[in-house]
This record gives C-alpha cells, sequence and structure tokens, in this order.
C-alpha cells in the first residue's frame, strides 16, 4: 500500500508535464526565499478538519499565506484550485470526494496543497496556477487508510513544507489528541507560532522570524502543562517507541522495545 507521506504521484500525467511539475515542485521546496515569502510544495500530507468561518492569513512582505480548515474558509483562488483537484480526482477515478471531504488547504503565491479526507482514506492534490498559464500539479491518495483511527502519541505532524531544507518559512499541518488544548511552534530562536486546531486538526503558517533545524511542536493540556515535545524536521515515520492499538496490534513503529498505546483519533 502507498504510504500517505508519499509525494503525489506522477505516472498519471505525460512524461514531459511531469518532468516539469516535479522540477518546480523540488525547487519550491528546497530554493531558499527571503524571509516572510513562504512557497508551498508537497514534502509529506495533511489530513483531517472541519468548517468554521474566516480565512487565517499572514501577512508577507505584501503577500498572504492562507491557511483554510476546512470548505467554509476558501478564499476564491483556493475555491478554484480545489475544483481543479475535483476534477482530477473524477479522472482517475481514485476516491469519491467533494467539497465537503476537504480537511486542509494551504496557498501561497500560485501554488495550493490540500488534502480531503473521508471516513476511510484520503485524497491529496498539489495545484500550480501561474498568471496566464494552464493548471498543473498531481494527486495522490488511497481509498483505505488502517492507521486512519490512531495517533503515535498526543500529536501526529503529516505535512511539512519549508523554504529550506531544514529551516526558514514552514506551513505544517496534522492532528492532535483529545487531550491536546494548545499547540505552539518554537522556531529555535525564542520566537512561536501557535497552530489552530479544529476537532483534532491542526494548521499552521510560521510566523515573523524564520524556523530553524532545532524547531519543535509543543503541545499542552487544558491545565497548560506540557504534554509532548518533538523535533519539526523528524522524519514522521520515525519512533522512538512503537505504539499499538487497543488490541495491541503494532500500528507505529517497529516491534520490539517498549510499546506505547496508541491515542484514538477521530473527527
Amino acid at each position: 500500500m502507498k504510504d500517505i507521506l508519499d509525494t503525489p504521484a506522477e505516472r498519471e500525467l505525460p512524461p514531459a508535464s511531469a518532468a516539469r511539475m516535479r522540477a518546480d515542485l523540488m525547487t519550491s521546496i528546497r530554493r531558499p526565499r527571503r524571509r516572510g515569502a513562504v512557497r508551498l510544495g508537497i514534502a509529506t500530507v495533511a489530513t483531517a478538519a472541519a468548517v468554521v468561518a474566516g480565512v487565517a492569513m499572514v501577512p508577507n512582505d505584501g503577500e498572504a499565506g492562507h491557511l483554510a480548515m476546512g470548505s467554509g474558509e476558501l478564499s476564491p483562488t483556493l475555491h478554484q484550485a480545489m475544483k481543479q483537484c475535483l476534477k482530477w480526482n473524477a479522472q482517475h477515478e481514485r476516491l469519491p470526494v467533494s467539497m465537503d471531504d476537504l480537511a486542509v488547504a494551504a496557498e501561497q503565491d500560485h501554488r495550493v496543497l490540500a488534502l480531503f479526507m473521508t471516513e476511510t482514506g484520503y485524497f491529496t492534490c498539489d495545484v500550480s496556477r501561474p498568471p496566464h498559464g494552464e493548471p498543473s500539479g498531481g494527486t495522490s491518495g488511497e481509498r483505505v487508510w488502517p492507521q486512519r483511527k490512531w495517533l503515535p502519541g498526543p500529536i501526529q505532524r503529516l505535512l511539512l513544507t519549508s523554504t529550506d531544507l531544514d529551516g526558514g518559512d514552514v506551513a505544517v499541518t496534522g492532528r492532535v489528541s483529545a487531550r491536546v488544548h494548545r499547540l505552539v511552534l518554537e522556531h529555535g530562536d525564542g520566537h512561536t507560532t501557535t497552530a489552530r486546531m479544529v476537532n483534532g486538526v491542526f494548521g499552521l503558517l510560521s510566523e515573523g522570524a524564520s524556523v530553524t533545524k532545532d524547531a519543535e511542536l509543543v503541545s499542552y493540556d487544558t491545565t497548560g502543562a506540557e504534554i509532548d515535545r518533538r523535533l519539526l524536521f523528524r522524519p514522521s515515520d520515525e519512533f522512538d517507541n512503537c505504539y499499538v492499538d487497543s488490541s495491541g496490534t503494532i500500528v507505529y513503529g517497529e516491534p520490539g522495545g517498549d510499546c506505547r498505546p496508541a491515542e484514538p483519533w477521530g473527527r
């Protein structure tokens, strides 16, 4: 089965278009840019969401980054990009989804990333819409996601993009358990960005100072006590412990050592 953290498949695109898309995407992920200008490219995959009013915006040297936690927050340009995603999905019959299944969408410059999620699977999409140009991008998805109901501890980072390999401006999305009341990204230099959380889902676009390679995601409970701290740039499939579900089956990590209970998750 294709891992949810894989980058979008290119096999459904013409070879020339796939090569151009891959080159553009990889350049946008790795190329350092001036501070505050976030270009989003898929590095991993986002998940789940709910619908609330308004759009979160972060000013960036005259530009703006948009983070939509569900279909009710879409800007006009995000809405058009989502329609393109749904069109591609229908053409390739990946997973039956609609605009109501949108989990998380992020936008900067002409690039849009999105994830749609159902009760069984997910569909992800990367759309590049340059001015006066035709849209291009890639898609990926699975009809069945066995790990959907469980988290490796109180949080799970699912999408991470950055303007440098180990820092810069970042976009992060993921899931949190019911224990998490507040989630903060510590940039590693004293600056912080607080994540938005809605019904078990979080999203953030870093604010102010660039993020360093030592950045950490820190979660707190309702009393303000810290319950988890983990490096932002650590591979999302790398764990110090294995995690088991309620039946004792390992759902994250490798067998052996000290296995911990996976935490349940639901929308």
